[in-house]
Formats: structure tokens, sequence, C-alpha cells
């Protein structure tokens, strides 16, 4: 079976237990955490979930390791279920997918952005304010540092990026006058 589909199955039932127990936001944020971790070491969390030889029971607690405590209960059981069910190597791509799931119910957009220095607090309230009047959501944001910008900054907003940096401009003048 197409592991696109796998997570999905998975996530959506998860999501529709979640909500259920009212405990959605519990899981959205073990989930996040164990993703951010995942991301960290993603070869070596690969490696280990999809090796045969390794038991189950030690995926269980590398994945529980990696969503951190506390941990709701609800999610302790899919995780335990997943394990049974030999998926534990699906279990990033179904934490991607509930985690858009929750952010599609909520109206929250991904976003991250990128500049050269730190980014005051009023700052993140204009982004904030800005996604809000532009796109009806609130945003959750990631903010990068990149010293190479110069100055300004480049926004990820889903799959859109808009670029107002220093060193994206320069390199746009460099393209028009080749």
């Amino acid at each position: 079976m197409d592991n696109g589909k796998i997570s999905v199955r998975y996530a959506r039932a998860l999501f529709q237990i979640a909500q259920e127990q009212g405990c959605e936001d519990a899981i959205y944020n073990g989930l996040s955490h164990f993703a951010h971790n995942y991301s960290l070491a993603i070869a070596q969390f690969n490696e280990v979930l999809a090796d045969p030889i390794v038991a189950p029971k030690e995926k269980v607690k590398l994945i529980e390791m990696a969503v951190g405590n506390p941990m709701h209960d609800t999610l302790k059981q899919f995780i335990a279920f997943v394990a049974e069910q030999k998926r534990e190597d699906k279990m990033f791509l179904i934490a991607l997918k509930y985690m858009e799931m929750y952010r599609t119910k909520h109206g929250i957009l991904n976003t991250r952005v990128t500049t050269a220095t730190e980014l005051t607090e009023s700052s993140y309230d204009k982004i904030k304010a800005f996604i809000k009047q532009t796109f009806d959501a609130e945003a959750q944001i990631d903010a990068k540092i990149d010293p190479s910008l110069i100055g300004g900054f480049i926004l990820d907003i889903e799959n859109t990026r808009m670029d107002a940096s220093v060193a994206g401009q320069l390199n746009a003048l460099k393209n028009k006058l080749k």
C-alpha cells in the first residue's frame, strides 16, 4: 500500500479520536515535538524504525522519547497500536499529516520567516497581523536567522514565498543585467 495513503488513514483515525476525546491540542503538541526531533536526526530514525531486527518495544520507546513528556495517554496508545501494526516507520508521515489536519481545522498557516538578524516582538506582531488580514488565518511562525540575506526578510507561508531580502533584490538586479 502507498505510504501516503497509510499515513493519511492513520492520521485521520488519530485526529478523529483526538476530537472525540477533546485532546487534539495535546496530541498536536506531542506530534510537533516528535516531528521536530525526528527531523534533527532523520537518517538515524529512518534506519532504526525500518530495521526488522529492532524489537517493536524499542521502537516505541524511541518514538516516545522523541515525543517527550508529558505525553497524552491517547498518543501513547496510538504509538503502541502503530507498532502492533508494524507501521513504526510511517510515524513521521503520520505526524505530519495529523499536524496538517489540525492546522487546517484551526485556520493556522505554517510560516517561516528568515531574517539577517533577530526579529523584535513588534515585527512578529506585524507578520501575524499581515497573515491574519491577507489569509484570514493565524500564523505559526518558525524564525530562522541567515546573515547572508544582508537585510530584509524572506517569508514562506505554506507554499508561497515572499522575498524582501537585500540579497534577493541584488540577485534580481544581477539577473536583469545579464
